[in-house]
């Protein structure tokens, strides 16, 4: 599916082909609504999609959320939004759309990319892990929290923020057993500050989840592997996630 724009716009800016995800989209006119896309080489990119909310608009579909599509656009330096020519459908991860809850826990990851990632800046080990999750997402067959864990990890380590798992944040010592979890940065050893208690048996888990790039290792995972990611994130990026409270409200502590 395929729109064109006036061939004006075109003249005015040089046109780029790009693979994408579709992060969010907030209506600008009666007919137009602006997108953000996912992009490898430049990071999060605006794009005002004219004619989306006309009856029948050829361009509804693809611009979906969380859809991975190939777009044409004009790209100006410094331009905030620029103009959309052409989209089509790669991908609208039926498997996840199908399904009861997996929608609602895809979302929080593709929240926290849209949060993540920086404006024409290359992004493709953040834009990989996500499509990575998704893809993967669509055909899992576990635990659906568990397999959102690992995309959060994954897009943590991807953005930047990876925590330290083996030595205490503070004194560099190695340590053992339970420990504790700081969301400043990772573990903390005993009687310093921490905002969760975790096992040898957690961290290992959560150490294979930052380091599994292809798919979720484990089909379940203790559902306190989840809530330390995205508050892990939330912390790192200094922001909420909206998702999570959706997320919270309909399926209990998330």
């Amino acid at each position: 599916m395929e729109c064109g724009a006036a061939g004006s716009l075109e003249r005015q800016v040089s046109q780029e082909r790009t693979e994408a995800v579709v992060l969010r989209g907030v209506d600008f006119s009666e007919t137009s609504r602006v997108v953000t896309l996912l992009t490898p080489a430049r990071g999060k990119l605006a794009v005002m999609a004219k004619g989306v909310r006309r009856k029948n608009s050829a361009l509804a579909h693809p611009l979906g959320a969380f859809n991975l599509v190939e777009a044409v656009y004009g790209w100006k330096e410094g331009r905030e939004v620029h103009p959309l020519f052409e989209v089509s459908l790669v991908d609208s991860f039926a498997g996840i759309r199908a399904h009861p809850e997996k929608p609602f826990f895809a979302a929080l990851p593709v929240e926290m990319a849209y949060k993540a990632a920086q404006e024409n800046e290359p992004g493709g080990e953040l834009y990989d892990a996500l499509v990575a999750g998704l893809l993967g997402l669509a055909a899992w067959t576990g635990d659906v929290r568990t397999h959102a864990a690992w995309q959060l990890w994954r897009l943590i380590r991807a953005a930047g923020f990876e925590p330290e798992l083996e030595q205490c944040l503070e004194s560099g010592e190695a340590l053992a057993g339970t420990v504790g979890f700081s969301f400043a940065g990772g573990v903390v050893g005993r009687g310093r500050v921490s905002d969760i208690r975790l096992t040898h048996a957690q961290l290992e888990v959560m150490a294979a989840m930052l380091d599994a790039a292809a798919e979720c290792p484990v089909e379940w995972a203790d559902a306190l592997l989840f809530r330390a990611a995205w508050q892990y994130a939330r912390a790192q990026l200094e922001t909420d996630f909206r998702s999570a409270r959706v997320l919270h409200d309909m399926f209990g502590s998330a």
